[in-house]
C-alpha cells in the first residue's frame, strides 16, 4: 500500500470516528450534557476536599462526619451552595464542625452539588452557576 492510500485511509477513519462522536453526542440535549461535565467535574472536586471526611461512599465515618448519602439538603440547593462555602461553625448532631471551602469558585460549588444530588440524591439536573451566586449574596 502506498502512502497516499494509508493516508486516504487514516483520514476516513478520523471522519468515521467524528462522525459517531457527532451523532452520538447529538442524541443528548444541552442540558444533559452540561449534567454530565458538570458530574465529573465535581466528582473530581469531592474527592479532593470532601472525600477525606465524608468517604468516597458518602457514608461519613461514625460519629465524627455524618453521612451524606441520603441528606435532605439536596432538595435545598441554594443551603448545600452556602454549606459547601462556608461550613459549620459548630457541632452540628454530635459531628465535628465543617471547615469552610472559601477556595471553590462559584462553578465549582455548582459541579459539586451536580454531583450530589445525581449521585446520591436522585436528581438529574445540573446546577447552575446562578443559582449558587444568588445564595451566596444572600449569606453575606
Amino acid at each position: 500500500m502506498n502512502k497516499g492510500n494509508r493516508l486516504r485511509q487514516a483520514g476516513y477513519f478520523v471522519f468515521g470516528i467524528f462522525s459517531v462522536f457527532g451523532t452520538l453526542s447529538s442524541c443528548q440535549s444541552q442540558q444533559e450534557l452540561k449534567t454530565e461535565q458538570y458530574y465529573v467535574e465535581g466528582l473530581q472536586i469531592y474527592q479532593m476536599n470532601c472525600a477525606n471526611c465524608h468517604q468516597e461512599n458518602g457514608e461519613g465515618l461514625a460519629n465524627l462526619y455524618p453521612a451524606i448519602t441520603d441528606s435532605k439538603l439536596f432538595s435545598n440547593e441554594k443551603e448545600l451552595a452556602r454549606l459547601i462555602k462556608y461550613g459549620t461553625k459548630s457541632n452540628v448532631e454530635d459531628h465535628r464542625p465543617m471547615p469552610a471551602n472559601l477556595n471553590l469558585k462559584d462553578l465549582e460549588i455548582a459541579e459539586v452539588i451536580t454531583f450530589l444530588k445525581v449521585k446520591w440524591g436522585k436528581d438529574s439536573v445540573y446546577t447552575d452557576t446562578e443559582t449558587v451566586i444568588k445564595a451566596l449574596e444572600y449569606q453575606q
